[in-house]
């Protein structure tokens, strides 16, 4: 038997909003996140994003090709060349060495430069402090804190939700709660 992962779910999502998604192992959150995406479709209800918005996703684990060089990976996503070569150097990523020879930090921030050059509306951020040092963490706190778009974020780091989010949703047992 199957048992609905969400129920009567209404998310609205303004300029500005810059939102902490919380709730139990499982209850969801990363789900949603896709959903919103459109990494995967629900089984069931509508999803409308206001036509002409754009959504970036940065997936809490990531599956980089290892024979692609940062530059190329993020260029064959049709990221403009220049753009994807300064959010490469803001991140301090080797922009032309095959992702083989990368370790888990510099992947996770290829995947966050790939994520923060698409300049999206809004950012579905999942996990976005893994494998990250100090360093990178205090830039990305304060990007996100001049960011004029969306955030919708999911973090088990107490310190950078603080920092960066302006509300709080809970999902708790398929229910959406504004706090």
């Amino acid at each position: 038997m199957c048992y609905p992962l969400f129920k009567d779910m209404t998310l609205h999502v303004a300029t500005g909003n810059r939102i902490c998604l919380v709730g139990r192992n499982g209850s969801g959150k990363s789900t949603l996140l896709k959903v919103l995406s459109k990494t995967i479709e629900a089984d069931d209800g509508t999803l409308f994003i206001q036509p002409g918005v754009t959504l970036s996703y940065l997936a809490q684990d990531h599956n980089l090709p290892s024979d692609l060089t940062p530059l190329d990976y993020c260029t064959r996503q049709h990221i403009d060349h220049f753009i994807a070569s300064k959010y490469l150097d803001l991140l301090d990523v080797p922009a032309d060495r095959l992702m083989a020879h990368l370790s888990g930090g510099e992947k996770r921030r290829i995947a966050l430069a790939h994520a923060l050059a698409k300049e999206a509306d809004i950012l579905c951020l999942d996990e976005p402090t893994n494998h990250l040092d100090m360093q990178t963490i205090e830039w990305l706190e304060d990007y996100c804190m001049h960011f004029k778009g969306a955030i919708l974020v999911i973090s088990h780091d107490r310190s950078f939700l603080n920092k960066v989010s302006n509300r709080t949703f809970l999902i708790d047992r398929g229910n959406l709660f504004v706090q």
